[in-house]
């Protein structure tokens, strides 16, 4: 028997979605954060002042977009992509999470901690996009302990790989900017009670204890324990859970996360069984 609950959930959810791009495309919202990266490189991109402080290759990236891209196809792009990223996780739930507040300010001033969510889940299969984490907010990349701890080495190179590749062109094409960065983020200061220096270590235990006890969702609360600084729109980070958590029955289109290697682990388990000595 066909249950309806869920594609009615989800029909009703991507259409109110729906609603909410239009409704920004004619008004354009507040779209404070697009305007942040948009116009970091003519402030100076390492300007306390300023609204983020990202690495170099995001601000070498925002250069070549400001030439090409108007501001107004800018943060709608940015809009467009986190609501796709919102669909396909949250799946169903997409129109409760639309009236989640966070979320709600999250889509209107177009930021990228969505896109972060997007980068952290597929890291499970294409290790790579890990680099974008790292390059944006830097401190999350504590995630990567789930692959060390688990001896996934070969996800962990890719993912380091990936990085360092990225710094090195970087580096290569303006070597000046990583100095000036270095200096940034020296001279970086959270004046908030939640402070870095003592969530980091609390995000490392977490995410050690899930990858030894097999909790994906585990990385998801280490990136957001991890974000360099919380405010109102750092709980964003944990609509990441909603694939993640094990419900009565899996959501069917994230099964596929993983996948790959839990398929390698079990060869790995059966390749030690067969060379284990015989009684």
């Amino acid at each position: 028997m066909l249950h309806w609950g869920k594609p009615i959930a989800l029909g009703l959810g991507l259409g109110w979605a729906v609603v909410i791009l239009i409704f920004y495309a004619r008004t354009a919202g507040s779209p404070v954060d697009a305007a942040c990266y948009y116009e970091m490189v003519p402030a100076g991109p390492w300007d306390l002042s300023q609204c983020f402080l990202y690495s170099p290759p995001l601000a070498q990236l925002m250069m070549v977009i400001q030439a090409v891209i108007p501001f107004e196809a800018f943060y709608t792009t940015l809009r467009v992509l986190e609501m796709i990223v919102l669909a396909v996780v949250a799946g169903p739930a997409i129109g409760p999470a639309l009236f989640i507040p966070a979320v709600a300010i999250e889509i209107n001033a177009a930021n990228i901690n969505l896109l972060l969510v997007a980068a952290v889940l597929l890291g499970f299969r294409y290790p790579w996009t890990w680099a974008f984490v790292i390059l944006t907010k830097v401190t999350p990349g504590i995630g990567l302990l789930w692959f060390a701890v688990r001896r996934e080495w070969r996800h962990l190179a890719i993912a380091l790989v990936a990085t360092v590749a990225i710094v090195g062109v970087s580096a290569v094409l303006a070597p000046w900017m990583w100095g000036d960065y270095v200096q940034a983020l020296a001279a970086a200061q959270d004046d908030s009670p939640y402070e870095i220096w003592w969530r980091l270590p609390i995000a490392a235990a977490v995410v050690v204890w899930g990858a030894r006890t097999d909790h994906r969702w585990t990385v998801i609360v280490a990136v957001f324990l991890a974000m360099p600084r919380w405010y109102f729109l750092t709980p964003v980070i944990l609509v990441g859970l909603f694939p993640l958590v094990r419900f009565p029955r899996p959501l069917p289109w994230m099964r596929w996360l993983g996948r790959r290697s839990r398929q390698t682990a079990a060869a790995t388990s059966d390749g030690r069984t067969d060379r284990a000595p015989s009684s």
